[in-house]
């Protein structure tokens, strides 16, 4: 478990949000998305040269990982950024290594 100020994270969440990141599709998302604080998912469509089912996949994900607020509204969904989720995760990447041995790779 990573702690630090605010509540603690769990390494399976802090792992599962990194590994979301990870794809540079779903980062670039993630950073459209927070740009304009709150995108439709045929907005996301057309800002990329995906299918709807890719972005809906990639959606998913990064909800699944915390990283994402999903609003419907009538028959249309709009997301946003977890913005207090990546905080946590942010501030927790510097002491994620602290105190681990340095080993030789041998």
């Amino acid at each position: 478990m990573v702690t630090g100020e605010g509540a603690a994270l769990e390494d399976r969440e802090l792992v599962r949000a990194l590994r979301a990141m990870g794809d540079g599709k779903r980062f670039r998302m993630l950073q459209e998305i927070a740009a304009a604080g709150e995108l439709s998912c045929g907005q996301l469509v057309e800002r990329f040269a995906l299918a709807q089912p890719t972005i809906s996949h990639h959606v998913k994900i990064l909800v699944d990982a915390g990283l994402l607020h999903v609003r419907q509204e009538s028959k249309h969904h709009f997301v946003s950024v977890n913005q207090e989720f990546v905080k946590r995760v942010a501030a927790f990447l510097p002491g994620v290594f602290e105190g681990v041995e340095r080993r030789d790779p041998a």
